[in-house]
């Protein structure tokens, strides 16, 4: 008979230093600016996430750094319910904000978890799957986010007879590591013979690697339908005045969920314990007409972008008017279902003609309004006359639409690049709208491209001045063709300004000790006609 090997414990290190952790400095204002960047509306929710997430991690931090997490007090953490219909992006701002974080996130289901894992999974598999996605990590692990859909499914109704597995036992399940409980990350078994497992045993050198929950940030979510009605009943039996006031009034719709207490999601059939485990409550909003166009105009939404990379595997250049987007929002608000919808009603309107363009002598393709209201009907037409100036025209007035709320877009977030006090002039904002357009990729990205390079131009300038002890700056025409120049031609930054640069190091040099100009700046002229440029200066 086989005895069960002894096993080693190893637990994690703080002392490693986790750096992306370790260096953590978000403030809750820039992280709820990053998710304004992709998430329409939802000022609330966001101010309250973005906010209990930043005070997790800086608690952590400082409780690592500062007592060695050698302190007595007992760490609480800021566990988060969220509350919200369908599709409004509940489980999208979180993977964002661990992504910018740079901490693992993992996903499951409530309703397929059950209290011991041997009907559907077991809960302490959620907590592993945080090593797996650290690639093996451990500390980075126990920093990770947990993030559990669907948590209404598992209130208790009240009515169960006999063991209830699936939601009362399930809440209790989630008690421990809600907290802080060690969980053993299993190994997959490898395919020893007999032998090999009888000799494995007699060294007794297999460790048992364990993972502790105490950082682990749990945030779980539901749409709790009924939820509203529990609500209601108990706020009309308070006799709060200003609900009867505000139902009078037809035009307006209360959402009462932002006035869910912790007594009410008790009532809905959760378990004390399991509610007194999240200290913060965040309620999202049903998603407005408005709030669905938003989210098709957004030039960082995925949505979209993915639907045009669909399109550009056949080398067809997909755009989008404005009417179009609207009417698109407009069929989706109708579907109650919120921005899953977008993406279904995308494909059932641009399948047929992803299907035959490729077919059809055109690489373009401008989606208008006609096209969302009838697109087999346009689709016809098309098929039948492919040279017809009106589809280059529908083209046309799409791309000028989609540029200008690429503008508007930049527009209003030009706080973004104030502390690298960075100026989209209209060159960089064609550059922008070409990378854009061209690979296809979210905004963010290609305004991040166009920075990576400014940076470059700004670090030159300051190596420039250490070599020669002659202090430059370009002026913004200078950078915008050093930009050009390195998009358009692939030209390294250091390389093409020291071609430029060595054939007015001389001049430079004397422009400084003649006129005793503290700063020497170089525009345009220098990069195309140096000795003009210096006779203008001389001149000036």
């Amino acid at each position: 008979m086989l005895k069960t090997p002894k096993y080693k414990i190893e637990r994690v290190s703080t002392s490693k230093g986790y750096k992306p952790f370790y260096e953590f400095n978000f403030k809750p204002t820039e992280l709820e600016a990053y998710l304004d960047e992709y998430i329409v509306g939802q000022k609330e929710a966001k101010a309250i996430i973005a906010t209990k997430i930043c005070t997790h991690f800086h608690k952590i931090r400082n409780f690592l750094f500062r007592y060695g997490g050698e302190d007595k007090t007992e760490f609480i953490k800021n566990n988060i319910f969220i509350i919200g219909p369908t599709g409004v992006g509940k489980t999208y701002m979180i993977k964002l904000i661990a992504k910018k974080i740079g901490v693992p996130f993992v996903k499951g289901d409530a309703t397929k978890f059950s209290e011991t894992g041997y009907v559907g999974g077991d809960i302490e598999d959620l907590i592993r799957d945080l090593y797996w996605e650290s690639n093996g990590d451990l500390e980075k692990a126990q920093f990770g986010i947990v993030f559990l859909d669907e948590i209404d499914k598992i209130a208790s109704p009240g009515e169960t007879i006999g063991p209830d597995i699936s939601r009362t036992g399930v809440q209790r399940a989630l008690l421990k590591p809600l907290e802080e409980t060690e969980v053993e990350i299993k190994i997959p078994h490898e395919n020893y013979n007999l032998f090999e497992f009888s000799e494995m045993q007699r060294k007794h050198k297999r460790k048992k690697l364990t993972l502790n929950t105490k950082y682990v940030l749990f945030i779980v979510s539901g749409a709790f339908q009924g939820l509203e009605d529990i609500i209601k009943k108990r706020m009309k039996k308070q006799g709060l005045g200003f609900i009867s006031e505000i139902e009078s009034k037809k035009e307006a719709k209360i959402n009462y969920l932002k006035f869910v207490t912790p007594e009410d999601l008790v009532n809905y059939g959760f378990e004390r314990e399991f509610v007194g485990r999240f200290p913060v409550i965040a309620v999202f909003e049903p998603l407005r007409k408005d709030d669905l166009y938003e989210i098709l105009a957004n030039p960082n939404d995925p949505i979209v972008i993915n639907k045009k990379r669909d399109f550009k595997v056949y080398n067809i250049d997909l755009a989008f008017t404005e009417d179009a987007l609207r009417g698109i929002a407009e069929i989706a608000y109708e579907e109650s279902t919120g921005a899953r919808a977008l993406g279904r009603i995308l494909e059932r309107i641009l399948i047929p003609y992803e299907r035959t363009l490729p077919s059809l002598p055109l690489n373009f393709l401008g989606v208008t309004k006609e096209i969302v209201e009838d697109p087999y009907g346009v689709l016809s037409a098309m098929t039948e006359s492919p040279y017809n100036p009106r589809w280059k025209e529908n083209y046309l007035r799409a791309l000028e639409d989609e540029k200008k709320r690429l503008e508007r877009y930049l527009t209003n977030r030009k706080k973004l690049f104030q502390e690298d006090k960075f100026k989209i002039t209209p060159k960089r904002f064609e550059m922008i709208f070409k990378l854009y357009k061209e690979k296809d990729i979210e905004l963010n990205q290609a305004v991040e491209e166009i920075l990576s390079i400014w940076r470059q131009i700004k670090s030159y300038e300051s190596a420039f001045e250490r070599k020669n002890f002659i202090k430059i700056a370009f002026t913004d025409d200078a950078v915008d063709d050093i930009l050009e120049v390195a998009i358009n031609k692939n030209w390294g930054v250091f390389t093409y300004c020291e071609k430029i640069m060595s054939k007015l190091e001389y001049s430079l040099n004397y422009l400084k000790d003649m006129q005793g100009k503290e700063t020497i700046y170089i525009n345009s002229l220098a990069f195309k006609n140096p000795e003009r440029f210096i006779k203008e200066y001389l001149l000036a």
